[in-house]
């Protein structure tokens, strides 16, 4: 009788102090749907976490309008660019095991010469297409997925329209099209296809269910749709689950897989932002060494081959705009109107991370509007 009597107390006591909480997170919760509404989003996602745990979970509107499918903790997002930073976790375990050499030239592991026609004593490095600095220009047949790598960055199918006149290393400019050759160099090196080699060596081991395609998740069924600003289907959740997959190794074609193609529930790409924050290791499991996570984080200015002054660590954005005075890492991802973030701030331990299935995705200062007032609910409520 004691023991019930002690069990009824204790709950007594604990009841309100739940309640509590939920009438706290009530005010940040009512922010963020104002804020996800005013900027037209159909669904969204924002993780928060501390240290190794996650503190705070809010979902908003439509996964899939045509089931009428609410967004979920199940829901996978498109995580657009940030599929480089996820990527880049297999691209610094390879060079790690001395499979890949940042500063070599990548010629030796694509198995014919690449070069900058303006400047072909010019080696094209790993480091350069990890800090958006190779002199690569996207505009000459990148968009066109008939076309092989070697036909337009060889210098036997030289193709003067793919490269900018600018000594490579020199000059920073946003390239998805070095970011992409970041897969063709894993399946040369690991000769593995992509998913695969991504999948056993980073996901598995984190239990992290996550594909560059969407129907070889575990559960397609919670794929998101994608959709415009005007709330109507920009991709429908049916074509991506039963969008073909070529699964073979071929570096030659998959140069755009580690650009922009990953499917993520949300609190997975907040736990890639913790692994990061507590220097490549999660619950137990190590992925990276602690000095390539710092390696990556640090500017790259004045190292190997890179002059140029750029905003990127190893595929990690150093974003200075977010709050006054302080570098936050993570990366940004768009994709029509779709918008993704993980950032992270090393001195607070704080991870944040906001996924969209479509949204009003205009930038202030090369950071979407809705993610600078999400953030910043965020940050005041947490700090």
């Amino acid at each position: 009788m004691r023991k019930i009597l002690s069990i009824f107390l204790l709950l007594v006591f604990l009841v309100p102090a739940l309640s509590l909480g939920e009438e706290t997170d009530a005010e940040l919760r009512t922010a963020l749907n104002q804020t996800f509404k005013s900027h037209k989003t159909t669904g969204g996602a924002i993780i928060v976490a501390r240290g190794d745990k996650i503190i705070f979970e809010h979902y908003y509107g439509i996964a899939v309008k045509s089931k009428k499918i609410p967004v979920s903790a199940d829901t996978y997002f498109k995580i657009a660019s940030v599929t480089k930073l996820v990527s880049a976790l297999r691209v610094m375990q390879l060079v790690e095991s001395g499979q890949l050499d940042l500063d070599a030239d990548i010629s030796q592991y694509l198995g014919y010469e690449v070069q900058n026609p303006y400047y072909k004593n010019q080696k094209i490095t790993l480091r350069m297409l990890m800090t958006h600095t190779s002199s690569l220009n996207q505009g000459g047949g990148y968009a066109r997925e008939s076309n092989t790598l070697r036909s337009l960055i060889s210098t036997d199918k030289v193709k003067r329209g793919n490269w900018y006149k600018e000594v490579p290393g020199s000059k920073y400019r946003y390239s998805n099209f070095g970011a992409g050759i970041m897969g063709s160099l894993i399946e040369a090196v690991d000769q593995v296809n992509v998913q695969d080699s991504v999948y056993n060596n980073v996901f598995q081991p984190l239990n992290i269910n996550a594909a560059y395609n969407a129907g070889l998740l575990q559960d397609p069924d919670n794929v998101a749709g994608l959709y415009k600003v005007d709330g109507s289907t920009a991709v429908s959740y049916k074509y991506s689950i039963e969008k073909a997959w070529d699964s073979s190794v071929n570096p030659d074609k998959h140069y755009r897989l580690t650009v922009g193609s990953l499917w993520m529930k949300p609190t997975d790409l907040c736990r890639i932002g913790m692994l990061l924050l507590n220097s490549g290791e999660l619950d137990g499991v190590r992925i990276l060494a602690e000095d390539t996570v710092d390696q990556m984080m640090e500017s790259q200015e004045g190292k190997g081959d890179i002059t140029a002054k750029t905003p990127y660590g190893l595929c990690t954005h150093r974003e200075e705009t977010l709050l006054p005075g302080k570098i936050l890492y993570g990366h940004q991802g768009m994709s029509g109107a779709v918008l993704c973030n993980m950032y992270f701030d090393p001195e607070t331990e704080l991870v944040f991370v906001l996924c969209t299935n479509g949204c009003n995705n205009q930038m202030s200062n090369h950071v979407g509007h809705l993610t600078r007032k999400a953030f910043a609910a965020v940050w005041d409520y947490f700090n």
